[in-house]
């Protein structure tokens, strides 16, 4: 059973559309991202977003989501305030197992400096 991250953390529409156009891009082996930091958002908040392309089937797409959000609940008291991040997941994802994705998305917050090494 996974545990998602509460829906005050996940990102708007409007915030969205902004991360989209600032945000810098960070590349990791089974996601991408958008993050941006330094907003006057109080709450961290996080997106994941799994394209149709991807996977076809929503129960599959939605899964694969709750995995992604599963995680981030570890990292949230870890990360910056004021970070916005959309992370997009590549066809790898379904690969992996729970560790190490935890791991391999350690290492991508601390390369993209939204935690501390």
């Amino acid at each position: 059973m996974y545990v998602m991250i509460p829906s005050p953390r996940k990102v708007g529409k409007g915030l969205f559309e902004a991360l989209m156009k600032k945000g810098r891009y960070c590349v990791s082996e089974s996601f991408s991202a958008r993050i941006l930091t330094g907003i006057d958002v109080l709450p961290i908040r996080f997106s994941v977003v799994v394209a149709k392309k991807l996977e076809r089937s929503a129960v599959l797409r939605n899964t694969y989501k709750r995995r992604v959000y599963s995680l981030l609940r570890l990292f949230l008291n870890k990360i910056q305030p004021g970070t916005v991040c959309a992370m997009f997941l590549k066809k790898k994802i379904n690969k992996k197992d729970l560790p190490s994705l935890a791991v391999e998305l350690e290492t991508f917050f601390k390369k993209s400096n939204i935690i501390g090494r």
